[in-house]
């Protein structure tokens, strides 16, 4: 999936020999009136209601990419859907446009799973919960995450109050109920050990496990349960046994990948270059991240069915990002690894060991 800007350029460029086309052949009215059916649809039909209602554990890569500008991937966002609803962890900025795009019932969007508080990976918390407000959702937003999620939940909330009031008053509590509108905190446990279940839901079961991003601290990720497939989101960390011991056997790991010789090698340049600030701050990201190697290595040992690489940085072209993030890897039989992108699906039917996977234009 192309992100936003793409997509934008896109559609412009389809229409305009469409609307020259309905311009005289039409008249202006009838192009008009084309326009607004479309958007009506649009806005309307949600193309993947029927996640919703199947009994297969679904998970959506709504964002990829680093914390630094990437035309093709928002920041980083996974999404889990399971028991009619949808679970989001992480919220980077540019991840909402881009499951709104796919066509994701954001409407019953069930909690959202922070696993730390840096910037790109809670930028886009206030959009996540106004757009599913307005998208439909009729009951409180939960907000999961380690010690600190409740200033991170009410700075935010603060933010959006003035938005909340002027959309209330002017469609009024019958299409935005308040009620739905409120934001509920809901700090979660850091734990090395075993997983602490921190959610049950008609048959969905979350975990959460700590995982080792110093010096940002607390740091976590989490395990999805739903009628015997099971899905671990990393979230930031540098290799752990913690990770390991709680991805055992489950069927997709989605892990981030930090190419670590490609930062180095920035690093150096940097230096080269007198931009003694600019290298040091690359030379920081290695130490607290995972390289694409390291991360086989934790799924290997974990017993991981499928390895899927998020979070991708640096941000590099997409014509050689398969290359970059897949070169020199030793990767075991029974080991599928894959580079994550924006749009990607993947669909794990109860009672299978399969895996489906497609990429949503």
């Amino acid at each position: 999936m192309r992100f936003l800007e793409d997509r934008k350029r896109s559609r412009t460029i389809t229409w305009l020999p469409v609307a020259f086309v309905c311009f005289i052949s039409l008249g202006c009215d009838a192009l008009v009136d084309t326009i607004a059916e479309r958007a009506a649809e649009r806005q309307r039909d949600t193309i993947h209601s029927d996640w919703l209602d199947d009994d297969a554990l679904h998970v959506f890569l709504c964002g990829t990419g680093s914390p630094l500008p990437d035309p093709t991937s928002a920041g980083a966002c996974t999404i889990v859907v399971a028991a009619g609803k949808i679970w989001v962890v992480d919220v980077g900025p540019g991840s909402q446009q881009v499951a709104q795009l796919a066509g994701v019932p954001t409407k019953d969007l069930g909690g959202i799973f922070l696993t730390h508080f840096h910037s790109d990976h809670i930028g886009e918390l206030g959009e996540w919960a106004m757009q599913s407000w307005v998208a439909g959702r009729t009951s409180p937003l939960e907000v999961y995450g380690p010690e600190g999620v409740v200033q991170v939940v009410v700075g935010f909330r603060q933010a959006y109050l003035l938005d909340d009031d002027y959309r209330v008053a002017h469609h009024g509590v019958e299409n935005l109920p308040r009620s739905a509108s409120a934001w509920i905190p809901r700090k979660i446990p850091t734990v090395a050990g075993d997983a602490v279940q921190i959610l049950s839901y008609k048959g969905l079961v979350v975990k959460t496990f700590a995982v080792d991003h110093r010096p940002v601290e607390p740091a976590v990720g989490y395990r999805f349960e739903y009628k015997g497939r099971s899905v671990v989101i990393s979230g930031d960390t540098q290799p752990t046994k913690n990770l390991e011991h709680n991805a055992k056997g489950a069927d997709l790991l989605v892990h981030e990948a930090l190419l670590k010789d490609v930062i180095a090698r920035a690093s150096e340049a940097f230096g080269r270059a007198g931009e003694t600030r600019l290298q040091r701050l690359s030379s920081d990201v290695i130490e607290y991240h995972t390289s694409p190697g390291e991360a086989v290595a934790v799924a290997a040992a974990a017993g991981v069915d499928t390895l899927v690489f998020t979070h991708l940085v640096p941000a590099v072209p997409k014509v050689v990002r398969n290359w970059l993030f897949m070169r020199d890897l030793e990767v075991p039989d029974g080991l599928d690894v894959i580079v994550g992108e924006d749009g990607m699906h993947f669909r794990l039917p109860a009672g299978s060991d399969e895996i489906e996977q497609e990429v949503l234009d």
